[in-house]
């Protein structure tokens, strides 16, 4: 059976999905020598986006993200879902679909997220907006202070987006990105920040979420469990005339 899938991927959904240029994806698998380490960190972000329409109003989104120095979830406060991203051994980013009410996550292996057409970037998903992506897009126009942390400020324009992004060094993190053009202002900014074992929100996948292989779905799509993850997911079959879920088997 034949199956397609679409995930988000690294999460800089924050632009939402009317900022039509993001950061360019790195399609070079990194290796442990060129890892750069991380500080393990919990952060919550806020994203805020007001349409340049008239009579537009300004929606919020707040999100968490624990980032350890192979892991990086991010959960948006009050979804259903969330999402992870995972170094293996060869430096491919492995990516999971968190779904809480199912209390389950769908795993995809480095292979199967570039066979669907992903080609994560593994220093964005540690920090929102890369630092290779600001040193060769943007400028930096100053140091500021910004929740205490000592951060750049780095500005310039990609396609149609004007950028503003704060980088913080200590963290290896963008603390603040803004995005602007002719139909929006976007802007997630940082607002709380721990050390990752001082975490105050816990992640609900701690309590023993199935773990279910990307494979196992159209292996056991008459199972109502699996049935019910592909729907969750948006998956679909290349047949013709099939349902959100194509439960006929390939010839």
């Amino acid at each position: 059976m034949k199956l397609s899938i679409l995930f988000s991927l690294c999460f800089v959904g924050f632009l939402s999905s009317n900022v039509k240029a993001s950061e360019p994806v790195n399609r070079t698998a990194p290796t442990a020598e060129s890892l750069t380490p991380i500080p393990e960190i919990a952060c919550a972000f806020e994203t805020t986006v007001l349409p340049k329409a008239p009579g537009a109003t300004e929606t919020r989104a707040p999100w968490r993200m624990w980032r350890s120095s192979r892991e990086v979830e991010i959960h948006k406060v009050g979804s259903k879902d969330g999402e992870a991203f995972a170094l293996d051994g060869a430096g491919g980013v492995m990516v999971s679909r968190i779904l809480h009410p199912e209390r389950s996550e769908v795993f995809f292996n480095a292979m199967e997220v570039r066979i669907l057409g992903g080609h994560p970037d593994w220093n964005q998903c540690c920090s929102v907006v890369s630092k290779e992506f600001l040193d060769k897009n943007l400028s930096p126009a100053g140091e500021e202070v910004y929740l205490d942390r000592s951060v750049v400020r780095f500005t310039g324009q990609v396609e149609k987006n004007k950028w503003t992004v704060l980088w913080s060094e200590k963290d290896r993190l963008a603390v603040s990105v803004m995005i602007e053009n002719d139909a929006l202002t976007a802007r997630s900014e940082l607002r709380e920040c721990y050390a990752l074992k001082d975490a105050p929100w816990e992640r609900l996948r701690s309590r023993g979420y199935r773990v279910v292989p990307y494979t196992e779905l159209g292996d056991n799509d008459t199972d109502p469990a699996m049935k019910r993850l592909m729907t969750r997911m948006g998956i679909s079959c290349s047949h013709k005339g099939c349902g959100s879920v194509c439960l006929t088997p390939q010839p």
